[in-house]
Formats: C-alpha cells, structure tokens, sequence
C-alpha cells in the first residue's frame, strides 16, 4: 500500500495544479467580458472548485499526511510540509472567496463582485507559489533519497 502512496499524491497535485492553471485561464478569458460572462465566470469557478479543486486538495492533504508518517525528519522536509500547508490554507480561503463573489455575482453587487474578485486573485498566486515551492522542495528530497 505505501509503494502507492507516493504517486497517488503526485496524481492529486498534479490534478490540483491543473485545476488551478486551468481557473487562471478561464478567469483571464472571461473576466472583463461584461457581466454576463462574470456571471459565467462566478458560476463555473464555484463548481470547479466544489467538485475538482476542494476533492483534489484535501486528497494531497491526506496522502500527504500519510507520507509525511513515514519520512525521515529533515529540514527540507519542514520546509515543504509549511509550503504545502500555506497552500492548502489558502486553498480553502480562495475557496470562500469563490463562494463570496458567486453570490454578489446572483445578486447583481458587482462592487462587492469586484473586490471579492480582486483579493481572490491575491490569495490565488499565493496557493499557485505554495504549490509550486512544495512540489520543487517534493522533488528535491526525492532525488536527493533516490541518490540523485
């Protein structure tokens, strides 16, 4: 069961990275479309998030932990650990943020759209770096205990 571990967690972070490149992508195309496709926009980000993104962060979260029992301590491992947890974290705040900005986009506030919108974007970058530096820290202590 263990020797699955390690690419059932890569599988869920990369299923993670993607759904968040691919949010990046869909919130350029249609942000600053006109409110109609905000409004698409508000609608499609809120159940990419419920059905893919909330699943495959909280599967890296739980992988994670499960390998994380068996590692040996090290401060690269620390360091990856905090990373990861920086984007999980602010993984579930974007996810709130989502939320927010769904429902001034139903109820038509599109100042409260655009200023949940615009932290949104914030905190996004800062779970697209968490997840980013955890993986390259994840990369390095494996070459480094492949020998490599």
């Amino acid at each position: 069961m263990r020797a699955l571990l390690l690419p059932l967690h890569l599988t869920f972070v990369g299923l993670w990275l993607g759904c968040v490149l691919t949010e990046a992508l869909f919130e350029r195309a249609l942000l600053g479309q006109g409110r109609d496709k905000e409004l698409i926009l508000a609608v499609l980000h809120k159940r990419v998030d419920t059905f893919v993104e909330i699943p495959a962060f909280a599967l890296v979260l739980a992988t994670g932990a499960l390998l994380l029992a068996g590692a040996p301590p090290s401060a690269l491992l620390h360091a990856k650990v905090g990373l990861a947890l920086l984007a999980i974290a602010a993984n579930v705040y974007c996810v709130y943020l989502v939320f927010r900005r769904h429902r001034h986009a139903l109820r038509g506030d599109w100042p409260a759209f655009e200023r949940a919108d615009h932290l949104q974007h914030k905190i996004g970058a800062v779970v697209l770096l968490g997840i980013l530096g955890a993986l390259g820290l994840g990369l390095a202590l494996f070459a480094g205990a492949a020998g490599g």
